[in-house]
């Protein structure tokens, strides 16, 4: 277990053809002088540009929201208005993803996922991502999803967070929810070990129409 106040989340907020579409990253501050500002600021510096490349012009960026956890006076909205890197050619809808599986050293919880929407229809066959430099940028991305983001204040290592199983009132059978944990509640992590990508495209449910 572990304190709350250790961990961020970093949500990348985008929208393409009306919709929008959130990327969650959860880190853990390597010792007790993190903030959400150094944190989003290192990760800006070493992620963005490469997430950026897997995106058509056509997705836009609008905000990077970092939150710690354990600490509500410790956050950042940053207006980030910004647009894919990958080129401005037809794009496929922004339900289908390049999917990323991110491993867990612990089998105390599930493997986390990626789904980056965004794609140009150009960079694919059949639904298989085949064009070469860009099945490089989606190995370049896949190698940055478990290193670790080194700030100017401390270092941040990309984690998992178990959800806390929470019944859900006044249903019969009984149902559940799973949200994050929240203070005064530990957190159950799993460092990330390593991440794997599929160069089949992938579907999002959520972001189906």
């Amino acid at each position: 277990m572990v304190a709350l106040d250790l961990i961020y989340s970093l949500n990348v907020k985008q929208n393409m053809f009306g919709q929008n579409i959130e990327n969650i990253f959860f880190y853990e501050a390597i010792g007790d002088a993190g903030s959400a500002e150094d944190l989003r600021t290192a990760w800006n510096t070493a992620i963005s540009v490469q997430m950026r490349n897997l995106q058509s012009a056509q997705l836009n960026w609008t905000e990077i929201d970092t939150t710690n956890l354990g600490d509500l006076a410790d956050f950042e909205k940053f207006p980030f208005a910004v647009g894919g890197l990958a080129g401005d050619g037809d794009t496929l809808p922004a339900f289908n993803a390049v999917g990323y599986t991110l491993n867990p050293l612990t089998r105390a919880v599930r493997p986390g996922s990626k789904r980056i929407a965004g794609i140009l229809e150009a960079v694919q066959l059949n639904g298989v991502l085949t064009e070469p430099t860009y099945v490089g940028h989606v190995e370049a991305f896949r190698i940055l999803l478990d290193d670790v983001v080194v700030g100017a204040l401390t270092s941040y290592q990309p984690v998992i967070v178990k959800r806390v199983k929470t019944a859900v009132p006044d249903t019969t059978p009984e149902q559940f929810t799973y949200r994050l944990p929240r203070p005064p509640e530990d957190a159950t992590l799993g460092l990330v070990k390593s991440a794997t990508s599929n160069l089949t495209i992938t579907s999002q449910v959520s972001r189906r129409p």
